[in-house]
């Protein structure tokens, strides 16, 4: 009996085990089987997440990383859900320089100043405007971007030599130093050639580079702020307008596209994405007959950060694959030369500046242009408020430009009664 005891006894312990072991986290085979793999799911409104993520599981053959791309239209408001409820919440998730600021000081973000991570020692390796997104309204480290975006001027080159006499990079920069210079430039080309080439495609073009010289957040202490650089942007535009320097094409329209194929527009300036993402889907045909140049001033746009969701039950992984993306060297090195990608690590964009050339800007060596000017990017910061704002900004200057809105006293007026009448907890003067 004693015997019969102590078999049945050490049969259920092995049952036990057996059961345990079967029950560890892990994803499931084809066959449904426990893979014991451990897994990561990462959300983001871009599927530019997908070649980090095959580079990582190559990388980490025991993770599995489950990526989801949702659609842009519905990313803010699942993911906002999804943070708030803990329902289905993803390990990682991706914010936008658009709206990153609506969610970095909220709790349900990972604070990674914390002394599980080492991420304060680790961002010196970025650029100071890229730093400057990362942190919350407490100066702790949120998100982690992986993403620079300084800007320039692309230009058409047929059209440099044609009307400036000179493709050379160095030449033409020289040549558009100021606005004054680029007006002069429009006017000359419209006049030259019959009103079918403009120096500009449309007044975003001004204010994309403008917007490198704002210091301020739209939002500062509950309180409307607007930086006379944004003001400035009004009169450069109508001056521009008056001049025959613009185009007057829809932003981001079928016809800018056609004016990029076709040579009808000079200039267009650019975040370091603009090349890929734009220009080429756009203008195919026309590779090796784009450089890129120095402008007026130096600029920023766009930029993805990833963060970790504070309740989530794997952080140890999730922090070991948004510091893969964006401190992994030899990652980053792939991305630059596979993808064409400027990183926001200045150590990695500075080895490989002397050798990343692009065959479509004829060759130029773009990494070494965009690392110059990936220094003189100033830090800006942004308020939760300002992804918006900038929107109803937007909506107004197109409104004026067309000469909807007639002075700049109406535009004021007509642009502050809409941020009140969007965000009345904001004070407007």
């Amino acid at each position: 009996m004693r015997r019969r005891f102590f078999l049945t006894m050490l049969l259920s312990l092995m049952m036990i085990l057996s059961s345990a072991c079967s029950s560890e986290t892990g994803s499931k085979d084809a066959g449904g089987k426990k893979s014991g793999k451990k897994e990561i799911t990462v959300w983001s409104f871009t599927n530019e997440g997908e070649y980090a993520v095959k580079k990582y599981m190559e990388k980490n053959p025991d993770v599995k990383v489950n990526f989801q791309h949702i659609p842009g239209d519905q990313y803010q408001t699942k993911l906002r859900s999804a943070l708030q409820t803990g329902v289905n919440a993803p390990d990682v998730f991706a914010t936008e320089y658009g709206f990153v600021r609506k969610f970095i000081d909220f709790p349900s973000l990972e604070n990674l100043s914390d002394v599980s991570y080492n991420a304060d020692d680790l961002i010196g390796q970025q650029y100071e405007y890229v730093q400057a997104i990362e942190t919350d309204s407490e100066g702790q480290i949120k998100a982690l971007g992986y993403q620079g975006t300084p800007g320039g001027f692309y230009y058409r080159r047929d059209l440099a030599k044609q009307y400036l006499g000179t493709d050379d990079p160095a030449e033409v920069s020289e040549l558009i130093s100021s606005w004054d210079k680029i007006f002069e430039i429009g006017k000359r080309v419209y006049d030259e050639s019959g009103g079918k080439v403009h120096a500009l495609s449309n007044w975003n073009a001004i204010g994309s580079v403008q917007s490198g010289n704002v210091t301020s957040a739209w939002v500062e202490d509950g309180k409307l702020v607007i930086d006379p650089d944004r003001m400035k942007v009004l009169d450069l535009a109508i001056q521009a307008k008056e001049m025959n320097v613009l185009a007057m094409l829809e932003n981001w329209s079928a016809g800018m596209w056609a004016a990029m194929q076709s040579g009808d527009v000079m200039f267009f300036p650019g975040p370091t994405w603009y090349l890929n993402f734009v220009i080429k889907e756009n203008a195919p045909e026309t590779s090796g007959n784009w450089g890129i140049a120095h402008g007026p001033g130096s600029f920023s746009g766009g930029g993805t950060f990833y963060s970790i969701y504070s309740k989530s039950e794997n952080k140890e992984l999730a922090w070991d694959f948004i510091k893969f993306y964006s401190f992994d060297h030899e990652f980053l090195e792939q991305l630059a030369k596979e993808q064409s990608y400027f990183t926001s690590n200045r150590e990695v964009n500075a080895k490989l500046a002397p050798e990343l050339t692009d065959e479509f800007l004829a060759g130029q060596k773009y990494f070494e242009f965009f690392n110059i000017e990936g220094e003189k990017v100033h830090p800006v910061l942004r308020s939760e408020f300002d992804g918006d704002i900038d929107t109803i900004f937007s909506n107004n200057m197109e409104s004026f430009v067309k000469g909807n809105i007639k002075t700049k006293e109406e535009f004021l007026e007509k642009f502050k009664a809409e941020v009140k009448h969007d965000f009345p907890d904001i004070v407007v003067d």
